[in-house]
Protein backbone atom coordinates (compact mmCIF):
# COMPACT_ATOMS: atom_id res chain seq x y z
CA UNK A 1 0.00 0.00 0.00
CA UNK A 2 1.59 3.35 -0.70
CA UNK A 3 1.84 6.36 1.30
CA UNK A 4 -0.95 8.06 -0.50
CA UNK A 5 -2.94 5.11 0.65
CA UNK A 6 -2.71 4.99 4.33
CA UNK A 7 -5.51 5.93 6.32
CA UNK A 8 -4.79 9.08 8.43
CA UNK A 9 -6.20 8.71 11.82
CA UNK A 10 -7.18 11.67 14.10
CA UNK A 11 -4.40 12.00 16.84
CA UNK A 12 -5.57 10.72 19.99
CA UNK A 13 -4.84 12.35 23.43
CA UNK A 14 -2.79 9.61 24.76
CA UNK A 15 -2.43 11.24 27.85
CA UNK A 16 -6.34 9.42 28.70
CA UNK A 17 -4.21 6.09 28.86
CA UNK A 18 -2.78 6.79 32.15
CA UNK A 19 -5.17 7.21 34.97
CA UNK A 20 -4.96 9.69 37.95
CA UNK A 21 -4.18 6.61 39.78
CA UNK A 22 -1.23 5.36 37.53
CA UNK A 23 -0.43 9.38 37.75
CA UNK A 24 -0.01 8.58 41.62
CA UNK A 25 2.10 5.43 41.77
CA UNK A 26 4.28 7.67 39.10
CA UNK A 27 4.68 10.33 41.45
CA UNK A 28 5.60 7.81 44.34
CA UNK A 29 8.07 5.84 42.24
CA UNK A 30 9.97 9.60 41.44
CA UNK A 31 9.74 10.55 45.24
CA UNK A 32 11.58 7.05 45.75
CA UNK A 33 14.32 7.28 43.17
CA UNK A 34 14.65 11.13 43.80
CA UNK A 35 15.02 10.25 47.25
CA UNK A 36 17.75 7.63 46.66
CA UNK A 37 19.40 9.41 44.28
CA UNK A 38 20.21 12.01 47.12
CA UNK A 39 20.95 9.75 49.39
CA UNK A 40 23.24 8.29 47.25
CA UNK A 41 25.22 11.78 46.42
CA UNK A 42 25.24 12.91 50.18
CA UNK A 43 26.91 10.06 51.54
CA UNK A 44 28.61 9.34 49.03
CA UNK A 45 32.02 10.84 50.64
CA UNK A 46 31.64 8.12 53.53
CA UNK A 47 32.21 5.35 50.37
CA UNK A 48 29.14 3.43 50.64
CA UNK A 49 27.02 2.56 47.50
CA UNK A 50 23.43 2.54 47.64
CA UNK A 51 23.46 -1.33 47.82
CA UNK A 52 25.38 -0.96 51.08
CA UNK A 53 23.60 1.71 52.45
CA UNK A 54 20.15 -0.36 51.86
CA UNK A 55 21.38 -3.02 53.41
CA UNK A 56 22.73 -1.16 56.52
CA UNK A 57 19.27 0.35 56.66
CA UNK A 58 17.38 -2.68 56.39
CA UNK A 59 19.32 -4.56 59.51
CA UNK A 60 18.77 -1.48 61.48
CA UNK A 61 15.01 -2.32 61.19
CA UNK A 62 15.47 -6.37 60.94
CA UNK A 63 18.28 -7.36 62.38
CA UNK A 64 18.12 -11.13 62.15
CA UNK A 65 17.78 -11.91 58.61
CA UNK A 66 20.27 -13.61 56.11
CA UNK A 67 21.96 -12.76 52.78
CA UNK A 68 19.27 -14.48 51.21
CA UNK A 69 16.35 -12.94 52.74
CA UNK A 70 18.40 -9.34 52.11
CA UNK A 71 18.71 -10.04 48.51
CA UNK A 72 15.05 -11.27 48.61
CA UNK A 73 13.77 -7.92 50.44
CA UNK A 74 16.11 -5.74 48.23
CA UNK A 75 14.86 -7.35 45.25
CA UNK A 76 18.88 -7.34 44.11
CA UNK A 77 20.82 -11.08 42.75
CA UNK A 78 22.25 -13.04 45.50
CA UNK A 79 25.48 -11.76 44.32
CA UNK A 80 24.90 -8.28 44.29
CA UNK A 81 24.48 -8.95 47.95
CA UNK A 82 27.22 -10.91 48.50
CA UNK A 83 29.63 -8.86 46.83
CA UNK A 84 28.31 -5.97 48.83
CA UNK A 85 28.29 -7.74 52.22
CA UNK A 86 31.44 -8.79 51.42
CA UNK A 87 32.54 -4.66 50.89
CA UNK A 88 30.89 -3.67 54.47
CA UNK A 89 32.78 -6.64 56.35
CA UNK A 90 36.05 -5.55 54.77
CA UNK A 91 35.31 -2.03 56.23
CA UNK A 92 34.44 -3.67 59.45
CA UNK A 93 30.73 -2.90 60.21
CA UNK A 94 29.54 -6.14 59.37
CA UNK A 95 30.15 -10.17 59.73
CA UNK A 96 28.78 -12.97 58.55
CA UNK A 97 28.07 -16.04 61.04
CA UNK A 98 26.57 -19.01 60.02
CA UNK A 99 23.12 -18.96 60.65
CA UNK A 100 22.15 -21.41 64.05
CA UNK A 101 19.02 -23.04 62.61
CA UNK A 102 21.16 -24.34 58.88
CA UNK A 103 25.05 -23.48 58.81
CA UNK A 104 24.45 -22.93 54.91
CA UNK A 105 23.15 -19.96 55.53
CA UNK A 106 24.93 -16.65 56.11
CA UNK A 107 23.48 -14.10 59.13
CA UNK A 108 24.98 -10.47 59.11
CA UNK A 109 25.54 -8.87 62.04
CA UNK A 110 26.61 -5.57 62.49
CA UNK A 111 30.08 -5.06 64.47
CA UNK A 112 30.36 -2.09 67.32
CA UNK A 113 32.10 -0.01 64.32
CA UNK A 114 29.14 0.38 63.13
CA UNK A 115 28.13 2.92 65.81
CA UNK A 116 30.79 4.91 63.90
CA UNK A 117 29.02 5.35 60.75
CA UNK A 118 25.40 5.70 62.08
CA UNK A 119 25.87 9.13 63.40
CA UNK A 120 26.91 10.26 59.72
CA UNK A 121 24.37 8.07 58.80
CA UNK A 122 21.82 9.79 60.44
CA UNK A 123 23.38 13.14 59.21
CA UNK A 124 23.06 12.79 55.85
CA UNK A 125 19.21 11.42 56.67
CA UNK A 126 18.52 14.20 58.54
CA UNK A 127 19.28 16.48 56.13
CA UNK A 128 17.31 14.84 53.54
CA UNK A 129 14.62 14.52 55.48
CA UNK A 130 14.66 18.54 56.27
CA UNK A 131 14.49 19.44 52.61
CA UNK A 132 11.98 17.03 51.72
CA UNK A 133 9.45 17.39 54.84
CA UNK A 134 9.54 22.14 54.27
CA UNK A 135 6.28 23.00 54.32
CA UNK A 136 4.34 19.57 56.45
CA UNK A 137 3.43 19.59 59.47
CA UNK A 138 3.43 16.97 61.73
CA UNK A 139 -0.28 15.54 61.81
CA UNK A 140 0.19 15.69 57.66
CA UNK A 141 2.92 13.57 57.70
CA UNK A 142 1.34 11.12 60.53
CA UNK A 143 -1.62 10.91 57.46
CA UNK A 144 0.60 10.36 54.51
CA UNK A 145 2.10 7.73 56.87
CA UNK A 146 -0.97 5.82 57.65
CA UNK A 147 -1.98 5.99 54.38
CA UNK A 148 0.79 4.44 53.18
CA UNK A 149 0.63 1.89 54.95
CA UNK A 150 -2.78 0.74 54.16
CA UNK A 151 -1.48 0.70 50.29
CA UNK A 152 1.31 -1.26 51.55
CA UNK A 153 -1.18 -3.94 53.43
CA UNK A 154 -3.39 -3.92 50.21
CA UNK A 155 -0.31 -4.68 48.04
CA UNK A 156 0.91 -7.42 50.82
CA UNK A 157 -2.43 -9.29 49.72
CA UNK A 158 -1.63 -9.23 45.77
CA UNK A 159 0.39 -11.93 44.97
CA UNK A 160 3.91 -11.06 43.85
CA UNK A 161 6.91 -12.88 42.18
CA UNK A 162 8.78 -12.13 45.62
CA UNK A 163 6.77 -14.44 47.88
Amino acid sequence: MANSELKTREPTDLRSAISDDDRILYLMDEISRRARRSYDLSIACLGLNRTQWRIIGLLLQEPDLTQAEIAKRLELESATIGQAVIALCKRGVTKREKAPSDGRVWQIRFTDDIETLLPQLRTSADTLHEALWVGFETDEKAVLRMLLIRLSKNLSKIPSALD
